[in-house]
């Protein structure tokens, strides 16, 4: 299977501009905040109308064959282009209907968990649901996008389709950190939402963690940056305790699922977790985290 995969990479100086970006977020605390907004036009908004769960056999079949293509395709990438290593992989044994978490800095950071995790599903904003090549077979292969609205009649399309799919025993990738920020290496605080999906539907969270150490050559012949060498890290699967209530529950898996980033992020690159934000700012919008990074 012939595959430039090349093309996914970035010029050096658009790739700088991301970089300096992302440092200026951090000290603004703006963690949920992309680093580049889409043109209006280059995706189809979502409505009621979304085939969130598709009929039928032949689409059945249509996904099925697109998903190994998929997996294929991720497989080439993650040795050709970021030399992948995989570490955990007995912390996935005997899972089925879960969510997947992971911190969110590549357009191809999905791609690791393509391997290891099976036929998965993806959630993401509708801003993702690209007017082309990509976004077709994003939508065949198993994108459940978010409605930028959140209509409450497309709202209740896309929760009734998370939880079909995990009572089939499908696992579900949320990126809690919501916006994308390139090769950026720490752990950013957490969203809520696939928390609250696991909790609803009484499901674990499988935290997964993907390190990047830079190549040698950070650019290639045609000035592009190069990605770098990716380690995915997954973590032990994080259950809802019978004990507490949902909201606590939520919280208590958000906690849970960053404690667990930040100590791989720690041991990996023998440094303490610390972040440039004002301290005034981050106390005042991410209380909770303050006592795990002391």
């Amino acid at each position: 299977m012939k595959v430039d995969v090349n093309i996914l990479k970035n010029p050096r100086e658009k790739f700088l501009e991301f970089e300096n970006l992302a440092k200026d977020y951090e000290k603004q605390g703006l963690f949920h905040t992309d680093l580049d907004e889409p043109a209006p036009d280059s995706y189809y908004p979502v409505d009621e109308t979304y085939p969130y769960i598709p009929k039928g056999l032949k689409n059945k079949i249509v996904r099925s064959t697109y998903y190994k293509i998929a997996r294929k395709y991720a497989k080439i990438i993650n040795r050709q282009l970021c030399n992948l290593k995989i570490e955990g992989k007995q912390n996935l044994k005997g899972l089925k209907g879960a969510i997947i978490t992971s911190n969110h800095f590549s357009e191809i950071d999905s791609f690791p968990i393509i391997e290891v995790a099976g036929n998965i599903m993806f959630v993401a904003n509708e801003t993702n649901n690209w007017k082309n090549f990509i976004g077709d077979i994003m939508r065949k292969i198993g994108f459940i996008p978010l409605p930028g609205n959140l209509n409450v009649r497309t709202m209740r399309k896309f929760n009734e389709a998370v939880s079909y799919y995990l009572k089939k025993g499908k696992k579900i990738l949320i990126y809690p950190e919501q916006a994308m920020w390139r090769e950026y290496t720490k752990p950013r605080p957490l969203q809520n939402g696939a928390f609250h999906y696991a909790v609803l539907n009484n499901v674990p969270i499988v935290p997964m963690f993907i390190t990047i150490q830079p190549k040698a050559q950070p650019v290639d012949e045609q000035g592009r940056q190069n990605f770098g060498d990716y380690t995915l890290h997954i973590l032990p699967p994080i259950y809802p305790k019978k004990d507490l209530s949902n909201k606590e529950n939520e919280n208590y898996m958000k906690m849970e699922n960053y404690r667990l980033w930040k100590e791989c992020y720690e041991k990996v690159y023998n440094k303490k977790l610390t972040y440039t934000t004002d301290k005034a700012v981050f106390e005042k919008n991410y209380a909770e985290y303050v006592d795990l990074l002391k």
